[in-house]
């Protein structure tokens, strides 16, 4: 078995004039390469580097909107825009020598150009991940091979596109969907809120809580990465081991934890039809008080860690404003005020989940691997810190399960590596 830090195969990199009619092949003067992919962004990125010996950025030219094909292989996985180009949305100036430039190409997928060049205007009214295939296939042109998981929640939505643009309008509704696996009855019960989001691959539309369901059902299918007490980028050996020491953003600040409403918050309804300001007691629905391991799934064997003391009193105060058509009740029509108090405990939950999940974070190198995504769970193991014992094992609280938040695929001269930002809503207890 090769080594994925250095396994990795520029096949092509060819660009094509804005005319349609003439391709240059760069793939001699290719540079360092990478792609970008975050969950909380609705489209991935790429930039190419090119050593222009020869004048191509004026004499091809090369330009913005300009088609780029390109194929990288890889043992993990490949990256494959032959037949579904990306296209360059910018070119930025790296540099110059007497004899030669250096430009960086940076790409989007062609869903990201057709964002600009499309509005919403239709009624929709219909799970939200299936108005996310609609809107994917019908106005974004997303060939189905690149729509991926869209998971199925539990409500409806009902509402008009009013000239939105696609991509942010599935963003917006990945915020409104609650999970399958919560009932709708039981609001109390369960997270909420989805993410939409762009890989190399394609779209995802799906919620952290079955994301961690999947990934806690599969353990054995899980990568996991160990942090190695060397590395060397030509030893196989290495390929599931942490190039360099991670880097810790734990979350730890409960002024900020307390700003966001993580443990308990509070919220009023403003109603646009009576222009009323509607007053909600803090002990009614919309004094939202979330425990994560009771109310949906964790990446933890421990328990989630709120502190008694300061989520008695609601410490985030919000005022919505009232929308009786934005879910679909359908059992239940005729009371309105049951569906906005709904809206309500909706969005508590989804703000108290999402917080939770940010609050502990790191960042880590691995050799390249392309099977990896944002989105994905990975396993870490770290060696437990004890004097008496320095072999411990691998028992440190920091090991065990993460979600990808952001993900970096980079090739260059020095070695191809991922680069990650994980995440994961509680501490692992020592074993």
């Amino acid at each position: 078995m090769a080594s994925f830090a250095r396994s990795a195969k520029i096949d092509k990199i060819i660009v094509r004039n804005p005319e349609d009619t003439k391709d240059q092949d760069l793939t001699p003067q290719v540079g360092p390469i990478a792609f970008y992919e975050d969950m909380i962004d609705a489209s991935f990125h790429a930039e190419v580097m090119i050593f222009d010996t020869f004048g191509w950025l004026e004499s091809f030219p090369i330009r913005s909107g300009s088609k780029v094909y390109l194929r990288i292989e890889h043992p993990t996985s490949n990256i494959d825009f032959e037949k579904e180009p990306l296209y360059i949305s910018n070119i930025k100036s790296a540099g110059q020598t007497d004899k030669k430039e250096f430009f960086v190409m940076q790409l989007e997928s062609k869903a990201a150009f057709n964002n600009h060049l499309t509005r919403l205007y239709k009624k929709y009214n219909a799970p939200t991940n299936e108005v996310v295939k609609d809107i994917l296939e019908n106005d974004l042109e997303v060939p189905d091979n690149r729509v991926l998981e869209l998971e199925e929640p539990s409500n409806k939505i009902e509402f008009l596109g009013v000239y939105k643009r696609p991509l942010q309008t599935c963003v917006g509704l990945a915020v409104k969907s609650i999970p399958s696996n919560h009932s709708k009855k039981e609001v109390s019960k369960g997270g909420s809120g989805m993410f939409f989001w762009e890989t190399i691959k394609g779209f995802r539309f799906q919620s952290p809580d079955n994301i961690f369901k999947k990934a806690l059902e599969n353990k054995g299918e899980v990568i996991t990465y160990k942090k190695a007490t060397s590395f060397n980028a030509l030893d196989p050996e290495n390929n599931f081991h942490m190039t360099s020491e991670p880097i810790w953003q734990n979350n730890h600040n409960l002024f900020e934890k307390l700003a966001m409403g993580q443990y308990t918050s509070h919220f009023g309804l403003f109603d646009s039809s009576s222009r009323e300001h509607v007053v909600i007691e803090r002990d009614s629905l919309a004094k939202h008080d979330y425990n994560a391991d009771k109310d949906g799934d964790i990446l933890s064997n421990s328990e989630y860690f709120q502190p008694k003391e300061f989520s008695s009193v609601p410490s985030r105060h919000m005022l919505l404003v009232k929308d009786e058509r934005l879910f679909d009740n359908s059992d239940e029509q005729d009371d309105s005020s049951k569906t906005s108090m709904e809206h309500v405990e909706y969005e508590a939950r989804r703000q108290s989940r999402y917080s939770a999940l940010f609050s502990q974070s790191l960042e880590v190198t691995v050799p390249l691997n392309l099977s990896l995504h944002a989105g994905a769970v990975v396993n870490l193991k770290f060696p437990r810190i004890n004097i008496d014992k320095p072999s411990g094992g691998d028992n440190n609280p920091a090991s065990g399960f993460y979600m990808i938040k952001t993900l970096s695929h980079k090739f260059g001269s020095e070695g191809d590596f991922t680069g990650m930002q994980l995440v994961r809503d509680a501490y692992t207890k020592l074993s």
